[in-house]
């Protein structure tokens, strides 16, 4: 039995086949599939892992302490908040995503999400349910998306398709992103502007940034009081950037429009939360990397970050540096 062992600690969602298992055959890996939802399992059951496979498990700096034989942390998915990069970059460990996977399913549901609350189709869905056949007054004062302004925060390649194709529907697009050049948003057809000023201008703003500590609360009270009038907010990347709060606050008062949900706070929210009871929201369940070609282009690329670090070669898709001896 091979002692190269790499551990996969999700709490089963991530289902492997026998593609991914031979990809870890390559290197003489055994997979070991243990969910870890706690530092104190993953503690336990990382000891013996020269690889790790991760989808949400808290990969804390006390727990990447333990890891003496990990060599890589792999990540079903984009976003790496919670593996503490700077604790794996100190210990040797290459942390590893699949940013790219996703591109298409998440553009197409936040632009669906902003469809959806525009539109007023969920009201209007249950309204012909029940017998209701009243467009007027249940679509209430629906506006043409053309000739609007939809701000795009986050121009990686999730906010730049999102913002094709919001330009597609005759949307006029602006973009927030200190990361990337003004020259870079211009040649793809949309206008730079400062976040503040973004938010005060824009009737729709979509945001496709990742959760770090500079981001958590991007959108606090102040930017969610500070949007247009009558804004549509839509969130298909972390729940941790808005502040759910003021943004129910907002949605009570009518100050925005309505906001298109796909990610909270907290996972899954409880069913008392105040923003499942506004009626100009809409919300999924964190779906918007969902298809059946993404989830296998995921796993299968997850699983070859793996093998190709364990076989000494460099992964096609690292997050952090690690110096090689």
């Amino acid at each position: 039995m091979s002692d190269l062992v790499v551990l996969k600690t999700d709490p089963g969602v991530i289902e492997v086949g026998a593609a991914e298992r031979a990809v870890l055959g390559e290197v003489g890996a055994r997979l070991v599939e243990r969910p870890c939802l706690t530092e104190e399992e993953l503690i336990v059951y990382g000891q013996a892992a020269a690889a790790i496979l991760t989808l949400d498990e808290p990969l804390t700096a006390r727990v990447i302490a333990s890891l003496e034989r990990c060599r890589v942390i792999s990540r079903f998915g984009i976003g790496v908040d919670k593996v503490d990069l700077d604790a794996a970059t100190a210990a040797g460990i290459v942390v590893t995503n699949v940013p790219d996977y996703c591109v298409d399913e998440a553009s197409d549901h936040a632009l669906a999400l902003l469809l959806a609350v525009e539109r007023r189709i969920p009201a209007l869905d249950a309204a012909v349910r029940q017998g209701r056949w009243d467009t007027a007054a249940v679509a209430g004062r629906v506006r043409r998306l053309r000739g609007r302004r939809a701000g795009v925060v986050g121009f990686g390649r999730l906010g730049a398709r999102f913002a094709r194709k919001a330009a597609a529907l005759g949307l006029e697009v602006f973009v927030h992103d200190p990361y990337v050049a003004d020259a870079e948003i211009e040649s793809a057809g949309a206008q730079p502007l400062p976040l503040d000023e973004l938010l005060a201008s824009s009737d729709i703003v979509s945001l496709h940034v990742p959760l770090t500590a500079d981001t958590w609360h991007l959108l606090d009270r102040r930017r969610i009081f500070s949007m247009r009038e009558g804004a549509v907010l839509v969130n298909t990347s972390r729940g941790g950037l808005v502040d759910e709060e003021a943004l129910v606050e907002a949605l009570e008062e009518g100050r925005l429009g309505g906001a298109g949900l796909d990610v909270f706070e907290r996972e899954p929210p409880g069913p008392d939360h105040p923003l499942l009871a506004l009626p100009s929201v809409v919300v999924t369940s964190h779906s918007s990397h969902y298809s059946l070609e993404s989830g296998a282009e995921m796993r299968y690329r997850a699983f070859r970050n793996v093998a190709d670090v364990l076989a000494g070669r460099p992964p096609a898709t690292p997050v952090n540096a690690v110096a090689r001896s």
